[in-house]
């Protein structure tokens, strides 16, 4: 598990996203759960073709902390790689003329699709 700990007020994970192995045509769910004041901001990062595909979809909420479900439907060979959740609750922390005091966290998890038998019978 990975976490980052800094002042009180900084952002921390509550926990980090998880690496797992899949098959294709599966799904998976990666989940980034986000404390500190004020609630930090969420950004997931990977390459989105899938978006286009209809078969990306990210929920998130914000309250006393902010959380995040990244959900990714009928696995393709294409969909391995690292997913990245960032978070950061500096108010600077997308202002492009100042640097922010914080910078922005990150956790990765690493989704590894491989070709399932049962779908090249198909």
């Amino acid at each position: 598990v990975f976490a980052v700990y800094g002042s009180p007020d900084a952002a921390s994970y509550n926990p980090s996203p998880m690496s797992e192995t899949k098959l294709t045509g599966d799904a998976f769910e990666l989940y980034c759960d986000v404390v500190g004041k004020p609630t930090p901001e969420i950004q997931w990062w990977y390459l989105w073709d899938g978006a286009r595909k209809r078969r990306v979809t990210i929920s998130t909420a914000y309250g006393a902390n902010g959380v995040s479900v990244l959900r990714i439907t009928r696995l393709t060979l294409e969909d391995s790689g690292t997913y990245e959740c960032r978070a950061s609750n500096d108010p600077r922390r997308n202002d492009l003329r100042q640097n922010p005091s914080i910078t922005w966290i990150r956790a990765q998890a690493t989704i590894s699709v491989l070709q399932s038998e049962f779908s090249t019978l198909q």
